[in-house]
C-alpha cells in the first residue's frame, strides 16, 4: 500500500480526533453542570456576561480557533514554522486549559465546573500530539516553544481579562463568587 496514502488517512483520524475532543469539550462547557462556563468564569470575577457573548466567545469562536490551529498543525498545509507553531499551541492551548480553567479552579472550590469531565482527553491528545509530531517540533523548536507559550496564555488570559473587563461595563459588575460555596443565583440563572 502507498505509504503517502497511509500517512494521509493517519493524519485526516488525527485531525478528526481532535475536532471531536474540541467540540466535545465545548459542548460540555456550554450544556455541563449547572451553568455554561462563561457564567462561571464571570461569578468568580463578579462580572454578568450576557448569554448572547458568552456564548458567541466560549463556544463558538474557541470551538472554530481550536479546530483552526488543530489543521493547520496537524496538516501542515502552511509550512513547518507555521505547523509547529500551530502543533505548539495546540499542546500549550490544550494543557492550560485543563490545569487552569477547570482542575485548579475545580481544586479550590468553584464548583461544578462544566468540562472538567473531557479534560483527560485534552492531556492524552496533548501528549499524543508532541509524541506523533515529535519530528515537525523539533525540526522548528523555536516556534514550537513560541506556540506553546502562546497556547497557554490564551487560558492563562480569560480570568484576568474578564476582571479587567470589569472596568469597562462597570455596569455589569455582580458580587462575586466565593469558593466553597453556591454559584450567585444571579449567575446561575439567566
Amino acid at each position: 500500500m502507498d505509504t503517502a496514502y497511509i500517512s494521509t488517512r493517519f493524519l485526516a483520524a488525527i485531525l478528526a480526533a481532535d475536532i471531536v475532543i474540541t467540540c466535545l469539550h465545548s459542548w460540555q462547557e456550554w450544556k455541563g453542570d449547572g451553568a455554561p462556563l462563561w457564567r462561571n468564569f464571570g461569578a468568580i470575577v463578579g462580572l454578568k456576561i450576557p448569554d448572547f457573548w458568552g456564548f458567541l466567545v466560549f463556544t463558538l469562536a474557541l470551538t472554530l480557533t481550536m479546530s483552526a490551529i488543530g489543521i493547520v498543525g496537524i496538516l501542515g498545509l502552511i509550512g513547518p514554522a507555521c505547523s509547529a507553531f500551530a502543533l505548539g499551541m495546540l499542546i500549550g492551548a490544550r494543557l492550560s486549559d485543563t490545569l487552569v480553567s477547570h482542575v485548579l479552579l475545580h481544586g479550590i472550590g468553584y464548583r461544578p465546573n462544566p468540562g472538567l469531565m473531557s479534560t483527560p482527553l485534552y492531556v492524552l491528545e496533548a501528549i499524543f500530539v508532541a509524541w506523533a509530531f515529535g519530528a515537525r517540533l523539533s525540526a522548528e523548536p523555536g516556534w514550537a516553544t513560541a506556540g506553546i507559550i502562546a497556547g497557554a496564555a490564551l487560558f492563562i488570559a480569560v480570568l484576568p481579562g474578564l476582571w479587567l473587563l470589569r472596568f469597562v461595563f462597570p455596569g455589569q459588575i455582580r458580587p462575586a463568587w466565593k469558593r466553597w460555596s453556591e454559584m450567585p443565583e444571579w449567575a446561575s440563572h439567566s
